[in-house]
């Protein structure tokens, strides 16, 4: 792993700079053709955050290819291609689905990356990267749902020890033969405890149409891309920043500038104020200045961030024992999967509290 000190700092802000729509583009060639541009320190976190595509993308819209190497070029240029053609089976996937769902009145809606292709809110098909296909389906018609894809050739794929024994956001993922992502069905988009946030009920009431598949109103995508990230990937407890998720929030304010508006949810702010630290974009709305400098203090020492991360990663497990210790005790089959699963819970456990 790149070391977190200063050097981090500056790889993430040319990073920033490279996505933003307002950093002025005279400056970012300056620093790609300084001497202490670190094209391997670029492609490292750009990796790491899956914006290594979309800083290609960015690149290519603002005319600086020529002021990187022909080889990262080239290496950029080749990823870039391979994701295009992976997005564009996607799209195609999606709307065999929605085909399949509109045609038993099933009430869902696309989320997350799927729906950004679909809404085709990208300059380039190939800028964002894309996991798994979200679909967020009404509760009492799930079942249903995920009957219609079996029936339609997709199969289960193995689920993790927690999504077998305690309650969890969605059902099992789905794959089917030849094609590049699995599929999740969503009852709710949230973790248990705050899916009140987000009502399922109320986002499929406002879902909207596009080339005949459902996905999330405008807004509804934004908060969703914001909650997912600082809630489910808890980074508001651990006071991270996603450059892949910041993408998105910035592509949606250009196309949407009012969804950018003050909120008082701890959530939005804790997000916009780190982010503010890396984008101009966010400096005009509610910022929380001690998770500010806070964020920033951690990020010029390494030592400090790999404390602070394994003291909340340990807290985490502190949190979460109550209710996994009362499961082991009653349930024989949660026990043998923990058995089963030992050199994977070890090897999880060393990085997060023993590896440097």
């Amino acid at each position: 792993m790149l070391e977190l000190k200063s050097t981090y700092k500056n790889t993430l802000q040319l990073i920033a700079n490279i996505l933003s729509f307002e950093h002025h583009v005279p400056d970012l060639k300056e620093t790609l053709l300084n001497e202490s541009f670190d094209e391997e320190a670029l492609v490292k976190v750009a990796s790491d955050h899956l914006v290594l595509t979309t800083v290609y993308c960015r690149l290519k819209q603002k005319h600086l290819l020529e002021f990187i190497s022909k080889d990262l070029a080239y290496y950029l240029e080749e990823i870039n291609t391979i994701n295009t053609n992976r997005n564009l089976s996607l799209i195609e996937q999606s709307k065999a689905i929605a085909r399949i769902f509109n045609a038993h009145n099933i009430t869902y809606a696309f989320v997350k990356g799927s729906a950004f292709l679909i809404k085709n809110i990208y300059q380039d098909i190939g800028e964002r990267m894309i996991g798994d296909i979200d679909i967020l389906v009404k509760e009492d018609q799930i079942e249903h749902a995920f009957k219609l894809l079996k029936d339609q050739g997709y199969s289960t794929l193995p689920s993790s020890i927690k999504a077998r024994f305690f309650e969890h956001k969605h059902l099992d993922r789905l794959a089917l033969k030849d094609e590049l992502a699995a599929v999740e069905l969503h009852k709710y988009l949230l973790n248990s405890s705050k899916r009140h946030v987000l009502d399922t009920n109320n986002l499929l009431s406002r879902r909207q149409i596009v080339n005949e598949v459902y996905i999330l109103h405008e807004e509804d995508l934004f908060n969703h891309n914001i909650l997912n990230f600082q809630i489910n990937d808890k980074a508001h407890y651990y006071s991270k920043i996603s450059m892949r998720s910041t993408y998105d929030t910035l592509v949606l304010i250009k196309l949407f500038p009012k969804l950018l508006k003050p909120t008082n949810s701890r959530y939005h702010t804790s997000y916009f104020s780190l982010n503010s630290v890396f984008f101009k974009e966010f400096i005009d709305v509610k910022l929380n200045r001690s998770r500010i400098n806070a964020f920033e203090s951690r990020l010029k020492s390494y030592r400090r961030h790999s404390f602070h991360q394994k003291k909340l990663h340990f807290f985490a497990l502190i949190g979460e024992l109550p209710s996994r210790l009362s499961t082991f005790i009653v349930s024989r089959p949660y026990r043998q999967a923990i058995y089963n699963d030992r050199h994977r819970i070890w090897s999880e456990l060393k990085s997060k509290f023993i590896k440097p």
